[in-house]
């Protein structure tokens, strides 16, 4: 079900400020109150992982340091392998920490009751992209917009 709310908006046009009042369609407050639940779940769990990930490598650390013979048998290939994985591991850090942030921003637009609205063009997201990625902030159409000027963008710096 939809509600409407009213909101206010400044646009600059032609060197000065336009002050915009209108309405814009929100979620009602059973669908925000399961995304919340959604999202929230969504972030202690990914949290619970980092802080496991996180007391797992310590652990590992205090075990190699702690082997006498770890410092005298390491072979280049077994060398390669735990770079790879420190790699793979710093990556996976890297990437949760950003849909982390992403948790964080979604359920503060649940708290400002701007959650399921389009930053860039203020249209209601679609419940079935909402279901899809929870913390989405754009409606498709403006992500492939923003997508699409990103690589041209980044076209033009490289060529």
């Amino acid at each position: 079900m939809l509600f409407s709310k009213k909101i206010y908006t400044f646009r600059f046009t032609n060197e000065h400020f336009e002050f915009l009042e209108g309405y814009m369609e929100t979620l009602s407050k059973e669908e925000l109150d399961r995304f919340k639940e959604r999202i929230t779940k969504e972030y202690n769990a990914l949290l619970e992982e980092l802080r496991y990930r996180e007391q797992s490598s310590i652990m590992e650390n205090q075990r190699e340091t702690g082997s006498e013979l770890s410092s005298y048998a390491n072979h280049p290939a077994e060398a390669a392998s735990d770079y790879a994985n420190l790699t793979m591991n710093l990556n996976l850090a890297e990437r949760n920490t950003k849909y982390l942030k992403q948790l964080e921003d979604a359920l503060d637009r649940i708290e400002k009751g701007t959650y399921g609205v389009c930053i860039v063009c203020k249209t209601l997201i679609p419940m079935v992209r909402l279901e899809a990625v929870p913390t989405a902030n754009k409606c498709a159409e403006c992500k492939n917009e923003v997508k699409r000027r990103e690589q041209e963008e980044a076209r033009r710096a490289a060529g």
